[in-house]
C-alpha cells in the first residue's frame, strides 16, 4: 500500500508554535511581542537560551544548536521523521483531511518508460540531527548489572519526555557510526497497561542495522546475539558482539556482515524455542561465507542472564578476542 502524500507547507503555515509549546508544557516569556525566550526543552539549560519567533514559526537554541520549524520541533521531541511529525500534527489539531492526500497530489505527472521497470530507491535510516537528554544514573541500569563505564560507553540513560518517556533510551548507530535512532526499554519489570517493553520510533528500519557493528569493525571474531542487553553484558566481559534486535537475519544485515573484517562468528541466540529455530536458519546462511560456531544456551536463558563462568566456557575459542 502506497503512503499518502503530506502537505508539509500547509502544516507549517497553519499550526501555531504557541499551541505546540502548550502541548509540551514549555513555558517561555515574550521579549518583544513576536519572540519568546526560555529554557531549552532539548538540553539541560541553566540560562535561558531557547528562542521562538512566533511570526516566522521557527526556533533556535544558542546552547545546543537545536533549530527549525514546528515540524522539526515535534520530530525532535518525539524522535520521529519529519513526515511522521506532520501526521502527528494533523491528528492533534484535527487537520488530517486537509493535510493528507492521495499519492502524487500537487505533483506534475511523470512520464514512464513502459519498457523498463520503475526502480524504487532503497529504504534507508537517515541519521538523526539531535541527541536526547538522558539520565545515566537511573537505578534500573544498576539493577540490570551495568556499571557506570558501560552506561557511558553506550550512551545509555533514562528519558523523561517525548516518545521514549519513562524508558531507558538506547542509542542505535549505523555501520558508519552515525546515530540513526533510539530504542526505548521500559524502566522496570512491571509494564503499565497498553505499554510495550520495547519501543522503536516509527519509520526506523531495524532490519537495515546491526546494533554495535560500528564498534567492532576491527574484530576478527564477533558474537551475534538477539538483544541490546546481551551486547552490554558481553562488552563487560571483554567480548565483541553485535545484536540483530530480534531473532531474524535480514539480507541487509547479512550484507553488513560480509562487509565487516570478521572472519569468524559465534551464534549465541536466546535459549528458547524461537531462538533455537532462528539459530539453525541463520547458521546455514552465514556458514556459506564464514567460519561459524553455534552455541546453545540453557533453556530460558539469555546471554545477559546466564552464569559468567558458563558463558565463557560456551564461548571458548583458541583465538583471542
Amino acid at each position: 500500500m502506497k503512503e499518502n502524500w503530506v502537505n508539509f507547507k500547509k502544516v507549517k503555515e497553519e499550526v501555531r508554535f504557541q499551541a505546540i509549546l502548550d502541548r509540551y508544557g514549555v513555558k517561555l516569556k515574550s521579549t518583544n511581542g513576536r519572540e519568546l525566550l526560555g529554557h531549552c526543552p532539548f538540553h539541560e539549560d541553566k540560562n535561558p537560551s531557547f528562542r521562538v519567533n512566533t511570526q516566522k514559526r521557527v526556533f533556535y537554541c544558542f546552547g545546543c544548536g537545536a533549530k527549525g520549524n514546528v515540524l522539526d520541533f515535534v520530530s525532535q521531541k518525539e524522535v520521529v521523521s519529519i513526515r511522521e511529525a506532520a501526521l502527528l500534527l494533523s491528528e492533534w489539531f484535527d487537520m488530517r483531511e486537509t493535510m493528507v492526500g492521495p499519492p502524487g497530489a500537487n505533483q506534475r505527472p511523470k512520464t514512464h518508460n513502459t519498457s523498463q521497470k520503475e526502480k524504487r530507491p532503497e529504504a534507508i535510516n537517515h541519521p538523526l540531527t539531535f541527541t536526547l537528554k538522558l539520565d545515566p544514573d537511573h537505578p534500573y541500569l544498576k539493577e540490570r548489572g551495568l556499571d557506570a563505564q558501560v552506561v557511558k560507553f553506550f550512551g545509555l540513560g533514562y528519558c523523561k519526555r517525548g516518545l521514549m518517556k519513562n524508558r531507558i533510551a538506547i542509542p542505535i548507530h549505523d555501520e558508519k557510526g552515525k546515530l540513526a535512532a533510539y530504542a526505548g526499554r521500559w524502566a522496570g519489570d512491571e509494564l503499565p497497561e497498553g505499554e510495550e517493553k520495547y519501543k522503536l520510533p516509527l519509520g526506523f528500519k531495524k532490519s537495515h542495522v546491526l546494533f554495535n557493528l560500528h564498534r567492532v569493525t576491527e574484530a576478527k571474531i564477533v558474537v551475534i546475539v538477539e538483544g541490546y542487553w546481551s551486547v552490554f553484558r558481553l562488552y563487560q566481559l571483554g567480548v565483541q558482539a553485535v545484536a540483530l534486535m530480534g531473532n531474524t537475519l535480514s539480507q541487509a544485515q547479512e550484507n553488513l556482515l560480509l562487509k565487516s573484517k570478521a572472519r569468524c562468528f559465534i551464534l549465541l541466540l536466546d535459549g528458547d524455542e524461537p531462538g533455537r529455530q532462528a539459530q539453525d536458519k541463520i547458521l546455514l546462511r552465514i556458514a556459506r561465507h564464514f567460519f561459524v560456531k553455534s552455541v546453545s544456551l540453557p533453556a530460558g536463558k539469555q546471554p545477559d542472564t546466564v552464569d559468567e563462568h558458563l558463558l565463557f566456557q560456551l564461548l571458548k575459542t583458541k583465538d583471542r578476542w
